[in-house]
């Protein structure tokens, strides 16, 4: 993890709940941005069914606790 990283962690984490709230849906937009602009860039890039909306909706449902504990994850799966 770079340095700027780090600063950049620990000042999202000094704000309020309402700045925090706020730093995530300007990051989520610039994230959504920054892909939108890398994917138009690369015109060989496989489609991995990734969409702006996708990862909006993944973004919900982290940020309400959505989510499966990650040993329930690989329930089901073997790997042989």
């Amino acid at each position: 993890m770079s340095s700027q990283l780090q600063q950049a962690i620990a000042l999202a984490q000094s704000l309020s709940f309402e700045e925090q709230l706020e730093l995530l849906k300007t990051l989520s937009s610039v994230i959504q941005q920054t892909h939108a602009r890398e994917h138009q860039a690369s015109t060989s890039e496989v489609d991995m069914g990734f969409s702006a909306e996708s990862f909006r909706k993944s973004w919900e449902q982290a940020m309400t606790g959505q989510t499966l504990p990650l040993s329930q994850l690989w329930e089901g799966i073997d790997v042989d």
